[in-house]
C-alpha cells in the first residue's frame, strides 16, 4: 500500500475521488467503481490493484462517505459492494412505525446502521494514518449552525488535532444521517460544544466534487495541490437521477402537501446541477453534458481563463431512453421505484445498471496521462527572455498573416486561453486569424506590423 504521505507530498499529478449521496442507490456508484478498479489493474498489471493506491484523496457524502472510507481503507470495490448487499434489509428492512415517525421524525433505527459500520470501521480513528493510507474526506451538515464541514484526514489541516480521534464510524454515521430516515448524531466540536450532525447531502455537497477541488487547491486548506490538466484529475461519480420532466398539468391543481413534496426534488437538482456546471467551465471535460438548451456543454468557456483540471463525471438518469442505450429494458413501475433511496429490493437492478453504465461509459481515453499508477510529474521546461540557451536554432521568415488590429485608448484586458492579458492605454487589441484576441504594445506594434494597403 502507498502511504497517507505519499499521496498528501508525493510528486506527479493528483487524483481525486468524488462521490455522490443517495442512499441505497449508492450500489450503483459501486458498480461504475469496480468497472474503473478492473480497467486500472489491467493498465497497471496489478490484479490485487486498489483505488486507494490510485486516488490521492477520496471524498463522499452520506452513502458516498461510506463507500469513500471502505475504500481509502483499502477495501476493493467489490467487497463494499458485497456489504451493501448484506446491508440493505437489516437498515431500511424495518421501519420504526407510525407513532415514531409522526412524533420523531424518523422511518429508521440508527441501530443497524451505527452496528454495520462499527463493524467495518472498528476502531479506526480519523487520525490513524496507518490504517487510511490515502486522503479522505467526509462531508456531514451541522444542523443547529447551518455549516457544512468537510472533515478531512490532512495532518496540516486547522481542526486535525481536535477531530483526529473520532472514530470513523461516527463521522461516517453524521454524514449518513438523513433527516426523516435516521436521528441526527450528536458529537462534540473542537471547543467541547455538543453538535447535532445530519446527512451532508442537505446542502450543496450531495454533491461534493466542486468542495473537493476547492479542498485541494485553495491556500486555506493544507493540501494547495498545482493546477493543470494535467497537474490534478478529479473523477466524479453519481448515484443516479430520477426523470423528473412531467406536463404542465402535473402542477395544475397542486396543494400544499404536494407542492412540499416536490420542494427537495427541486433542490437537489438544481445543487447537483450546479456543481456539473462549475467544473465543466473550470476544467478539461471530455464527459461534458449539456447544461440547458442555451449554455450547451460548456466546452468553449473557461473561467479562469485555463483548464484547472481534467474532470470526469460519470452519472445516469432513470429514463426509458438512457436504461436502454445501456442494455437494460425497465417497466414503468421499475422506473417509478428505482430512483428511491431506502428500497432494499432494488438493490440487484441498481447494482446491474451500475456495472452496465460503468462498461459503457468510463473509457481508458478519459484518463490519458493518469492511467499510470506511477505516473511522473508533468514536465515543462522553462525559457527567459534575454537568456541564451545552447539549442541548434534554424532560420525562418515569418510568414505573411493579416491581423486585425485596433488602437485602444485606455487600460483595457483580454481573457485568453492562456489566462488574463493586460494592455496600458496606447496598446494595441490585435485580432488574430482564428479569432483569438491578444495585447500589442505600441512600440513593439510599430516595428513589427504595417497597415495593409486597401
Amino acid at each position: 500500500m502507498i502511504k497517507l504521505d505519499d499521496h498528501l507530498h508525493g510528486p506527479g499529478p493528483k487524483r481525486i475521488l468524488s462521490l455522490d449521496g443517495g442512499g441505497i442507490r449508492g450500489v450503483l456508484t459501486l458498480g461504475f467503481l469496480e468497472h474503473l478498479e478492473d480497467m486500472l489493474a489491467k493498465e497497471n498489471n496489478d490484479p490485487d490493484f486498489r483505488l486507494c493506491n490510485y486516488f490521492d484523496l477520496i471524498g463522499g457524502t452520506s452513502t458516498g462517505s461510506i463507500i469513500a472510507t471502505g475504500l481509502a481503507i483499502g477495501m476493493k470495490a467489490s467487497e463494499i459492494k458485497q456489504k451493501y448487499f448484506e446491508l440493505g434489509n437489516k437498515i431500511f428492512g424495518h421501519k420504526t412505525g407510525f407513532f415514531q415517525y409522526l412524533f420523531k421524525g424518523v422511518k429508521y433505527d440508527n441501530k443497524p446502521l451505527e452496528l454495520a459500520l462499527k463493524s467495518y470501521f472498528g476502531d479506526i480513528t480519523l487520525g490513524d494514518k496507518e490504517k487510511i493510507h490515502t486522503g479522505l474526506c467526509i462531508f456531514s451538515k451541522r444542523a443547529e449552525t447551518f455549516s457544512t464541514w468537510a472533515i478531512h484526514n490532512h495532518p496540516e489541516g486547522k481542526f486535525f488535532e481536535q477531530n483526529k480521534d473520532w472514530p470513523l464510524w461516527q463521522i461516517v454515521m453524521a454524514s449518513a444521517a438523513a433527516p426523516t430516515y435516521f436521528l441526527p448524531m450528536f458529537m462534540k466540536d473542537s471547543s467541547g460544544e455538543q453538535g447535532a450532525f445530519i446527512d451532508g447531502g442537505i446542502s450543496m455537497v450531495n454533491n461534493p466534487s466542486f468542495r473537493l477541488f476547492l479542498l485541494a487547491s485553495l491556500n486555506s486548506y493544507p493540501f494547495r495541490w498545482k493546477l493543470g490538466k494535467r497537474n490534478m484529475l478529479l473523477v466524479s461519480i453519481g448515484t443516479g437521477n430520477a426523470d423528473n420532466k412531467t406536463s404542465y398539468e402535473t402542477y395544475h391543481k397542486n396543494n400544499l402537501m404536494e407542492w412540499a413534496a416536490r420542494m427537495p426534488d427541486f433542490f437537489m437538482y438544481d445543487a447537483n446541477l450546479a456543481n456539473q456546471m462549475i467544473m465543466q467551465i473550470l476544467g478539461d471535460s471530455p464527459t461534458s453534458i449539456s447544461i440547458d438548451s442555451e449554455m450547451g456543454n460548456l466546452r468553449n468557456d473557461l473561467f479562469l481563463g485555463f483548464h484547472a483540471l481534467t474532470y470526469l463525471r460519470y452519472n445516469v438518469t432513470f429514463n426509458k431512453k438512457e436504461m436502454e442505450d445501456i442494455g437494460m429494458d425497465l417497466s414503468a413501475q421499475q422506473l417509478k421505484s428505482i430512483p428511491e433511496m431506502d428500497n432494499p429490493k432494488n438493490l440487484d437492478l441498481l447494482s446491474e445498471i451500475g456495472e452496465k453504465a460503468g462498461e459503457k461509459f468510463i473509457v481508458k481515453e478519459h484518463f490519458s496521462g493518469f492511467l499510470n499508477l506511477h505516473a511522473a510529474p508533468a514536465q515543462s521546461t522553462y525559457f527567459v527572455s534575454g537568456s541564451h540557451y545552447d539549442l541548434p536554432f534554424e532560420s525562418y521568415t515569418k510568414k505573411d498573416i493579416p491581423i486585425g488590429a485596433y488602437r485602444i485608448d485606455k487600460d483595457f484586458e483580454i481573457m485568453t486561453m492562456e489566462g488574463l492579458m493586460k494592455g496600458k492605454a496606447g496598446d494595441f487589441l490585435i485580432k488574430g486569424v482564428k479569432g483569438e484576441y491578444y495585447a500589442c504594445d505600441a512600440e513593439v506594434f510599430k516595428e513589427t506590423y504595417a497597415k495593409t494597403r486597401e
